[in-house]
């Protein structure tokens, strides 16, 4: 499982230039700037390899593990999987594929929005925790629980910045609307 430490690599990165953000003023990562920064292709290049390297990785831990998860355990990592990733899929889609990457298209507060201002990432966090049940190799663990961080901080940072963009509406929203999850409404 060599190739497994290609994800969390590019996942610690990530996570490293988020927590800058979140740390130092004057460093600006997420959202970016404008699309082409370096802040856009250095995202969608860690990204993608972060993501890309976590399937192959689970692939080579299927292929040389003979014993598996217990069934049940399974069975609920691949149904965390299957809700978390496809509401975090419907969430995206519903606020904009380019509002989800810090276009100004629209504070969207409908849909899945009004029940969590971050549907995307409360969403993807189940989806995580599955796919860490279902592949509990450390380096595959890590890099999840790493891409879990930096969904956190791109929450605060999300938030700063759309307070800017949006002022007053934003701040309503925040009012009515919790940050994670509103199990009633």
């Amino acid at each position: 499982m060599v190739f497994a430490y290609v994800p969390l690599l590019a996942a610690g990165i990530l996570l490293g230039l988020i927590l800058a953000d979140l740390v130092f003023q004057n460093f600006i990562f997420w959202p970016p700037p404008r699309n082409n920064s370096w802040q856009d292709r250095s995202f969608i290049w860690l990204f993608r390899i972060m993501v890309y390297g976590l399937l192959i990785a689970s692939i080579e831990y299927f292929l040389k593990h003979s014993t598996w998860t217990p069934t049940w355990m399974f069975g609920l990592g691949v149904l965390l999987i299957v809700i978390g990733f496809t509401g975090g899929f419907i969430a995206t889609f519903g606020l904009g594929w380019k509002n989800a990457f810090g276009s100004k298209e629209g504070l969207r507060t409908d849909g899945l929005f009004r029940y969590s201002r971050n549907p995307v990432y409360v969403a993807t966090w189940f989806g995580l925790a599955g796919w860490a049940i279902v592949v509990p190799a450390p380096p595959v663990v890590a890099t999840l629980l790493f891409w879990g961080l930096g969904y956190l901080g791109a929450i605060f940072l999300e938030e700063r910045w759309l307070r800017l963009q949006y002022d007053t509406a934003f701040d309503a929203y925040c009012k009515d609307v919790p940050r994670f999850l509103a199990l009633r409404r």
